[in-house]
């Protein structure tokens, strides 16, 4: 699976670290941290995913100017809630109407 070059560059990646409050550079990052409980990993993780994905949305709406590998952060994203035990498919998927 291709990767972000400059992992800090993924996108939706500065509000999650705001909300962390720490630097991280992949979702892998969050999903082995020490110090995190579960709980605060999958939530975390989850909110990146709904960033990621309204930022597609804003993109399919040519509202940003951007581009970049959302997809491939997503895709990210969602393999690092799998090895936390939690399957992103199985949540419905939120459309621009939320």
């Amino acid at each position: 699976m291709p990767k972000t070059l400059d992992p800090r560059a993924a996108p939706g990646a500065d509000a999650v670290r705001a909300r962390a409050g720490f630097e991280l550079a992949r979702p892998q990052d969050i999903a082995e941290r020490k110090d995190m409980s579960h709980e605060q990993k999958v939530a975390l993780l989850e909110q990146w995913e709904q960033d990621l994905r309204e930022e597609m949305v804003a993109e399919e709406e040519n509202m940003s100017g951007a581009g970049g590998p959302v997809a491939d952060t997503l895709a990210d994203v969602r393999q690092a809630l799998g090895q936390l035990g939690k399957d992103s498919a199985s949540r419905p998927v939120p459309d621009k109407h939320g």
